[in-house]
């Protein structure tokens, strides 16, 4: 399985005998009409790539039936206080990745369902707010079994996901993916990182060039001491 983020779209094979998967038969059995149903967290990687990989639970997200899904997985008894494996339903604003994610994402015909299935760089960005020792797992699992994301790949994505790394509300309560980029870049591929410089400022001057070519050309440092300034 190529996982390249230049190679399109994903196709992967789904292990519907995982912990995963079988919950979500459940909740399937459960609805009473087609929905969509996209998937994030841990939970695609268990599908997809190790049926045995943790997951305690299972993210998704379906705006526009969010109180059936709910109904659902209280009919199911799949909720957080039904057991140690439950589905939570989320807000799409929950996932915060990539916002190119929706060109490579891969849909699942299941039952009457409709499955969005991120792709694996997409799970793992989205893993860059907490980076606790599951989420190195999880970056692990998918360089272990793939070889990719490779350096450059996550470089790229990261530019491409500038916003990711703009200050956060004074109330949410989220990791710094700055420094946890700085981790990253440790952990799996073997050398430091200056994230200001090598992601934020090439994607400042893409965004620069994209949207006012004809503007002079801006001072980045000093627009990279503004940001560190927030």
């Amino acid at each position: 399985m190529n996982l390249s983020t230049a190679q399109g779209q994903w196709p992967p094979d789904i292990h519907w005998d995982s912990p995963a998967g079988i919950a979500i038969d459940q909740l399937l059995a459960q609805l009473s009409r087609p929905l969509t149903l996209v998937l994030f967290g841990s939970s695609p990687l268990q599908l997809t790539l190790d049926p045995t990989f943790a997951s305690a639970d299972i993210d998704l997200f379906c705006d526009e039936a969010r109180m059936e899904i709910e109904e659902a997985l209280k009919k199911a008894h799949l909720r957080k206080e039904d057991g140690e494996f439950y589905i939570q339903c989320c807000w799409a604003g929950n996932f915060r990745t990539s916002p190119r994610w929706h060109t490579r994402a891969t849909s699942v015909t299941r039952g009457q369902a409709t499955l969005i299935l991120p792709h694996p760089i997409d799970i793992l960005i989205a893993k860059l707010h907490r980076y606790e020792e599951k989420d190195r797992n999880a970056f692990r699992l998918v360089i272990d079994r793939t070889g990719h994301p490779t350096e450059a790949e996550m470089r790229t994505e990261l530019q491409y996901s500038i916003d990711l790394f703009r200050p956060a509300f004074d109330e949410e309560m989220s990791g710094d993916i700055t420094t946890n980029t700085r981790l990253l870049w440790n952990d799996f591929y073997g050398r430091d990182i200056d994230v200001r410089r090598e992601i934020i400022a090439p994607a400042l001057a893409r965004l620069r060039e994209g949207h006012a070519p004809d503007l002079p050309a801006e001072d980045y440092k000093a627009e990279l001491r503004r940001l560190a300034g927030e």
